[in-house]
């Protein structure tokens, strides 16, 4: 189990352990309308169970739980490795309650260093929030993220921003 530390936040590997925090995330209408489910995603114990078996699984993906002392469980961050194109795409997700705290920056700040760290191949992360979000955007640019112009190997998509090793 990977446990890494913050100012502010730890981040560890997600575990079966999560699955009833995730599920709240997930199911809540206020985080996922971000990326298109106003009502949440609707899954049961069932659903997460397979999730996670699948994420588990895949050597390319890697989930985190976020967490402080005080609060608990706040949120996730994920990133899912494409080594033929050297990149990472990222997910974070924060339960509202948590937002506006800095936690979500120094969640990506520990991923980001992580990534660069720990996946050798890997030359830049990259997401892409919704045109409205402007929250994400916010948090995007404070970590060091810009838009950048989509690649043409990836389906079309409403934006896509960037962090490359080298920046």
């Amino acid at each position: 189990m990977t446990v890494l530390h913050g100012d502010r936040v730890t981040i560890r590997s997600t575990s079966a352990c999560d699955l009833d925090d995730m599920m709240a995330l997930w199911n809540d209408g206020r985080v996922m309308k971000w990326v298109g489910f106003p009502d949440g995603l609707g899954y049961g114990p069932e659903e997460m169970k397979s999730w996670f078996n699948r994420c588990a699984s895949d050597p390319c993906r890697n989930h985190f739980v976020v967490h402080t002392g005080e609060d608990g469980f706040c949120g996730e961050v994920y990133y899912a490795v494409d080594r033929q194109h050297r990149r990472a795409g990222l997910d974070i997700k924060s339960v509202p309650e948590s937002c506006g705290r800095g936690l979500a920056t120094d969640a990506l700040k520990i991923i980001f260093d992580r990534i660069f760290t720990v996946e050798d191949d890997v030359a830049s992360v990259w997401t892409e929030p919704s045109d409205d979000n402007i929250s994400a955007k916010r948090l995007y640019e404070r970590c060091g993220m810009i838009p950048c112009e989509r690649p043409p190997d990836l389906e079309p998509g409403c934006s896509y921003w960037s962090l490359t090793r080298d920046r």
